[in-house]
């Protein structure tokens, strides 16, 4: 196909980012990225509306485009069906069929669209391009609005869905994602936060939270150390929103699992939004390149 494009999107619980890539004779060129912030408790067509304007923003003409969403768990990857439920987000979107939608809306094949487990396309980014390049087994998280978790095993990147596993009282994504330190803040604090970009805003607030980021600490090291008993690993990367506060959390982690004896790299990845949307678009790149960054 000439003059093929590709528009790789991240859907989050609280934003979308989109990049467009075009078609070079020696691999895909970055274009433009756009990144809007949007409420997924909104209805389904608000939603869906703000989605189609920011992929319009970025591709004028998508006769020869290749699209692929990153979305989070539980979904239907294959038919492009939401399946979140009682998870905080998207409340209306479930049961929603997303590639007709889109098809419709776009003016597209529904062969043209495709879908990604997000923390899969973090992983497929951060393997080809980022700092665990040169590891083989690897365990990816992101921590946002949930967990997402991804492991790579020789060649093959696949959604690891621990966000479930049993974990405590509950499941892991009940300690390890945004709705943890809303829950630490309201029930230590009487204080209403919307995540952890707000806390660290706040002087005051982030020095009245400091307990909650130790015990967010305790919690990852507890989390990782069950992983290890599954399947070791040489490298773990860390993503998502909560992923940029690591300097509140990361060293006491490491210090846990050395006292384990485990000393396995965590990294914290540089791309931040931009990994899952190379690694959704290195889907359809084949034997080429990303230009630019390999």
């Amino acid at each position: 196909m000439s003059n093929r494009s590709i528009l790789s999107a991240d859907i989050g619980g609280s934003h979308i980012s989109a990049a467009a890539f075009v078609e070079k004779p020696d691999g895909f060129a970055l274009n433009s990225i756009s990144k809007k912030n949007i409420d997924s408790q909104q209805s389904r067509d608000s939603i869906l509306q703000q989605w189609v304007s920011v992929f319009k923003d970025l591709i004028s003409d998508f006769r020869h485009c290749c699209v692929i969403l990153a979305m989070p768990a539980p979904f239907d990857y294959v038919n492009g069906i939401c399946q979140i439920i009682d998870q905080g987000k998207f409340i209306h979107l479930f049961g929603v069929n997303i590639k007709e939608e889109l098809s419709e809306r776009l003016g597209i094949m529904t062969t043209q669209i495709h879908f990604v487990n997000d923390a899969k396309a973090f992983l497929m980014g951060e393997s080809k391009f980022g700092k665990v390049s040169g590891f083989e087994n690897i365990l990816g998280l992101t921590l946002g609005t949930g967990l997402g978790s991804s492991r790579k095993f020789h060649n093959q990147v696949f959604d690891a869905e621990l966000w479930s596993s049993k974990f405590k009282d509950s499941i892991a994504e009940d300690y390890l994602g945004t709705g943890w330190f809303i829950g630490w803040c309201r029930e230590n604090l009487s204080l209403e936060v919307k995540g952890v970009k707000e806390i660290i805003d706040n002087p005051e607030w982030l020095r009245l939270t400091m307990p909650a980021f130790s015990t967010f600490s305790k919690n990852m090291a507890e989390f990782i150390l069950m992983r290890f008993e599954e399947m070791p690993v040489d490298a773990i990367v860390l993503g998502g929103s909560i992923s940029q506060a690591y300097a509140l959390f990361l060293e006491e982690t490491i210090s846990i699992l050395n006292q384990k004896q485990i000393n396995t790299p965590i990294f914290v990845s540089d791309f931040g939004d931009k990994s899952a949307l190379f690694g959704a678009a290195s889907h359809f790149f084949d034997q080429k390149v990303l230009l630019g960054l390999d």
